[in-house]
């Protein structure tokens, strides 16, 4: 008897044959189909003819179900198929423990793999890994000192991929959890790392979401359960030179300068009365009735001055992270600020001394020795006559 095997269930030619002798008995036989054919069996659909003798082969020819393809799991095979709908092979664990699929790479004399996921299509996959039962997707693991769990690279150059030497391309997607997620238990060695060698950026995050009340949505969140640890540290190289660092009380440490756009110190205060009624550039006192807190002037050489409403100040001091809103009003103690004032004692020059004027809320020229305590600041505008508004220096004397 002959044995062919088809990819075509009539027409076609053959992929294989195998031709043995056979005996019958009662019309029952078996025979091992072997020969060239075992090269054929890599999991497409197959059909067997049989010829016996010289007589025609047999007709229909039979199509080869599950037993046979067992054979195409040998070293080398290759599983193919073009379905439409669900998985061309589909490995299931339905045991409470243990595992769907295990693959080892026993070679250690060179590159090895253990799992290879390929893809010729732009918009497919080489891997593809889903948990639709609030699960992990995909879980990497090495116990190899400073090799990663899980490596990704994207390079047109595939043997640059294989050294390692251009490490990049892993992306997550998730609607119910964490797109990625890293975890280490070494001390020495982060959860996650991000390097970039060609002057571009290692890390970019982007979101669009909001939590105006407990402000746990942000585009970078940093936990820190450790009290004496840091947020973020910045460094030239790793554990050299420290630049700069925040610590977990909220504390920042700078070497540097810290360069703000805005241009005066101010506190957050307290006014007496309705905030609506006060505006910035009012030149503020000391309250005489209540602690901590400020009013319009409303005297000429007032020694309770303390300020001006500062419109952007550099530094806010006093003023709480809070969902609540800010109470009072920020008053620039020190720098360069915008001031009402008044030409009631005369044109005001630049750096002149400034002291409050009889007009609420302005300050005037101070003229010849004008009494301890008294000093706004300097202007560092000028003003010919009546009321205007003018950058002055904040400095209290």
């Amino acid at each position: 008897m002959t044995f062919r095997l088809y990819d075509v269930d009539t027409g076609g030619t053959a992929l294989c044959s195998d031709t043995n002798s056979v005996t019958v008995t009662n019309g029952l036989f078996n025979s091992e189909v072997w020969g060239n054919c075992q090269d054929d069996i890599t999991g497409q659909q197959l059909y067997l003819s049989i010829q016996v003798g010289s007589d025609a082969e047999m007709a229909p020819r039979q199509p080869i179900y599950a037993v046979p393809y067992a054979w195409s799991l040998r070293p080398g095979a290759n599983i193919i198929g073009a379905i439409t709908s669900g998985p061309v092979v589909h490995i299931e664990n339905s045991a409470t423990t243990g595992r769907g699929l295990r693959v080892y790479a026993t070679d250690t004399t060179s590159v090895n793999y253990g799992v290879v996921g390929a893809s010729t299509s732009p918009n497919g996959y080489g891997g593809f890994f889903y948990n639709n039962a609030a699960g992990i997707g995909l879980w990497g693991y090495s116990n190899a000192t400073a090799k990663p769990a899980i490596f990704g690279c994207v390079n047109t150059d595939s043997a640059s991929c294989d050294a390692g030497t251009n490490p990049a391309g892993v992306k997550g997607t998730s609607n119910a959890g964490d797109g990625v997620m890293g975890f280490s238990s070494d001390i020495n060695f982060r959860g996650v790392y991000a390097t970039n060698t060609g002057a571009g950026i290692a890390i970019a995050a982007a979101s669009n979401s909001v939590d105006a009340t407990n402000h746990t949505r942000p585009t970078l969140y940093l936990l820190q359960s450790n009290s004496a640890g840091d947020f973020v540290v910045g460094v030239g190289s790793y554990y050299g030179t420290r630049y700069w660092r925040v610590d977990r009380t909220g504390k920042g440490f700078f070497n540097g300068d810290v360069q703000a756009s805005g241009a005066d110190f101010a506190e957050q205060i307290a006014v007496k009365g309705d905030e609506a009624i006060y505006e910035p550039g009012d030149v503020m006192v000391i309250s005489p009735d209540v602690d901590r807190v400020v009013e319009l002037s409303t005297e000429a050489y007032s020694t309770a001055v303390i300020g001006v409403y500062s419109t952007k100040p550099a530094l806010l001091a006093g003023a709480p992270d809070t969902d609540d809103p800010l109470k009072g009003i920020p008053v620039a103690v020190v720098g360069i600020v915008s001031c009402k004032v008044s030409a009631e004692n005369g044109p005001i020059q630049r750096g002149d001394l400034l002291v409050t004027a009889s007009k609420s809320g302005y300050a005037m020229r101070a003229g010849a020795n004008p009494p301890q305590g008294t000093v706004l600041g300097k202007a560092m505008q000028a003003l010919e006559s009546g009321t205007g508004t003018i950058l002055i220096l904040v400095t209290l004397q």
